[in-house]
């Protein structure tokens, strides 16, 4: 992924958070020559022994990604030979349109938003119980924010049956790569503009960019 120098992450957290709070994304892998292949699956940095997810302000590099997806894709043959893998998050995202700039300059409509890509060595995880602890974590952190505290003790035997049409995978993050595209390069009037205009939309995810960008460009509280 190309990253001009002004939409770099301005920390590890960044990213770090960006993965955590956008857990759906797409696990990348080539496949004996074709074309690559690509799946849309949940994934997390792997908790660590204690069950403890890695901090947000943990660097990503040198740690892990896990996820899973069903034995009959066919990407989990794919993963065993491929060597390695790109899994990219995706963030929030939104149109910007040139009618909010200072209409006295030339301007073109763009896309603000925010990827994290993580590269590196690819396994699948054959042993029952660490694939059950990989799919046991997904659920935990998801459940964290999203659900009602579910408890999958009552349905671990109905899991285990599971098990063996899932497989599971763990991507050791060699290469990582983010992307802030927030309007860093327009004057500040401009970036407030875009920043509030998009805080007044109910489309899509313009609220989380503009949240997005009065976080890292210091803007002030989103509308």
């Amino acid at each position: 992924m190309h990253t001009p120098r002004h939409f770099r992450a301005d920390s590890p957290d960044r990213e770090g958070r960006l993965v955590r709070e956008n857990p759906f994304g797409l696990i990348i892998c080539g496949d004996a020559g074709a074309a690559p292949i690509a799946t849309h699956v949940p994934m997390l940095r792997r908790p660590g022994p204690d069950g403890r997810a890695p901090a947000d302000g943990e660097p990503l590099p040198g740690t892990a990604i896990v996820g899973h997806l069903a034995k009959v894709n066919p990407q989990s043959a794919a993963l065993r030979t491929a060597g390695s893998a790109l899994a990219v998050f995706l963030g929030p995202d939104g149109y910007v349109s040139p009618t909010w700039y200072d209409g006295d300059r030339p301007n073109v409509p763009t896309w603000n938003y925010a990827a994290v890509h993580v590269s590196g060595p690819v396994r699948v995880v054959d042993d029952p119980d660490e694939a059950l602890a990989i799919i046991l974590a997904s659920v935990d952190a998801t459940e964290a924010y999203a659900g009602t505290g579910w408890d999958p003790t009552p349905s671990l035997g109905y899991v285990d049956r599971l098990l063996a049409g899932i497989v599971a995978f763990e991507l050791t993050a060699a290469d990582v790569r983010s992307t802030f595209k927030l309007s860093q390069n327009k004057p500040v009037d401009t970036q407030s503009r875009v920043q509030a205009t998009l805080a007044a939309s109910t489309h899509g995810r313009d609220r989380e960019v503009a949240a997005l960008m009065a976080d890292v460009l210091d803007l002030g509280a989103a509308g």
